[in-house]
């Protein structure tokens, strides 16, 4: 009985023990759990900041350190895709009557592919054919569709169409407005370490430099982009016996016709000019001569005096 009573005691003074000991380990831990805590947010803000910094400081590296992440980062890739921007004007006959209608249906056919109505006129003389123009602008894609169907609107009878590539222009464009969005970072930075207003003018002086030449590179931009993205269409579209669009005779006989008539036409606007001025100073001459021949009549002879004879 005392060796079991012995026993017993010695197993509850372990316990106790055992529990105390766990107790400390869990408030010492939680203890270190909020102080790592509390330190996280310094180190992370550290972190932050040096990143921030680091990235900062990243255009300012020289070009052979473009292996490092922070450099790789800031690389923007170039739209290298051809740079097209195309033209076509497209001569239609339609029927009498048909031009409006005519019209309408085209801006439909390029309404449907995304395109965009420029404008147009018209020409409907009294009892005489009419004849007009309107140009659309239609997305690259669309354009040889776009093109085919306005075709089948009328009788075609003519085309003149042409591409410029401006691939080229556009890189160097691209190229050099990089250069200057670093020149402006550069500027942004040193703006930010000035401390005398002498410093502070000099350098916004230089900064508005370069932003004027990043705000026209960027216009340049902006144009290319557009005309190589909307190519344009422009269609004539006149009714049997109207005019042409230059107005221009067929024949050699009414061209040399239209030649001799505008030459007449030159001609007598010259001596109507010539009649003009020529009439004030036949006036004055006239003037002129009345008086010098008033001037010059003889006198009458005076009377003989009686007296003497």
């Amino acid at each position: 009985m005392r060796r079991r009573r012995a026993v017993v005691g010695v197993a509850l003074v372990a316990m106790v023990i055992v529990a105390g000991c766990s107790a400390n380990r869990d408030s010492s831990g939680g203890g270190s759990s909020a102080g790592s805590e509390a330190q996280v947010a310094p180190a992370a803000d550290q972190a932050m900041t040096e990143q921030d910094r680091s990235a900062q400081a990243a255009p300012a590296e020289p070009a052979g350190k473009a292996g490092s992440t922070n450099t790789a980062s800031q690389v923007r890739l170039v739209d290298l895709s051809n740079r097209i921007v195309r033209t076509a004007n497209v001569d239609l006959e339609v029927g009498k009557g048909r031009l409006n209608a005519t019209i309408n249906q085209a801006t439909d056919v390029v309404r449907r592919a995304k395109g965009i109505y420029v404008g147009s006129s018209t020409s409907v003389p009294s009892g005489e054919p009419a004849s007009g123009q309107v140009t659309f602008r239609v997305p690259v894609d669309a354009f040889e569709p776009v093109l085919r169907e306005l075709k089948g609107l009328g009788t075609y009878r003519g085309e003149k169409s042409s591409t410029d590539d401006v691939t080229s222009q556009y890189i160097d464009l691209n190229g050099q407005l990089a250069a200057w969005r670093a020149q402006e970072r550069v500027y942004l930075r040193l703006l930010d370490r000035a401390r005398s207003v002498t410093d502070v003018i000099a350098v916004q002086n230089q900064l508005q430099q370069v932003q004027s030449n990043i705000e026209r590179l960027q216009g340049q931009l902006n144009y290319l982009e557009d005309q190589s993205s909307f190519s344009t269409i422009v269609l004539q579209i006149s009714e049997p016996g109207a005019a042409g669009p230059a107005g221009e005779p067929a024949g050699r006989l009414a061209r040399a016709w239209a030649t001799a008539v505008n030459g007449l036409g030159v001609m007598a606007a010259a001596v109507l000019v010539a009649l003009v001025w020529l009439t004030p100073l036949v006036v004055v001459a006239g003037l002129v001569l009345l008086g010098l021949r008033a001037l010059r009549r003889p006198r009458p002879a005076p009377a003989p005096d009686s007296g003497q004879a």
